[in-house]
């Protein structure tokens, strides 16, 4: 659930990216898996599912390899994008929480460095 005010928008790094509204702090809270919000689906639920939302589904979730769980982002957090200089810090895989990596001007794409937060990326090495 993103704890911050964001919008999304076209990105420079890939497609649709989330931006902030307004500045934040190094160290602040950008989001944090929170149920209300943010669903989670078994392996099995996913192939269960019309090809096409399969695809949507691999695309937007994130990989928890110790329960076996793909993590949806139920709002914008979704549109993280993908960066080597990330600019959150990620303190797990799928069910953790981001916080700003530095302070961050209003307009900054949020990012996240996928082999940290998705362990389907950290174990196949899926590029980008």
């Amino acid at each position: 659930m993103m704890m911050v005010d964001t919008v999304l928008r076209p990105s420079n790094i890939h497609g649709i990216g989330v931006f902030l509204v307004a500045a934040v702090r190094k160290g602040t809270l950008l989001w944090k898996y929170d149920s209300r919000v943010d669903r989670v689906y078994s392996e099995a639920e996913i192939q269960s599912l019309p090809p096409l939302t399969q695809k949507f589904m691999r695309v937007y979730s994130t990989w928890h390899e110790g329960v076996q769980l793909w993590v949806l982002c139920g709002d914008n957090g979704r549109h993280f994008n993908h960066s080597g200089t990330p600019a959150s810090i990620s303190d797990g895989i799928a069910f953790g929480a981001d916080y700003a990596a530095e302070d961050l001007p209003a307009g900054a794409e949020l990012t996240s460095d996928y082999a940290t937060i998705c362990d389907h990326v950290r174990l196949n090495g899926q590029e980008y």
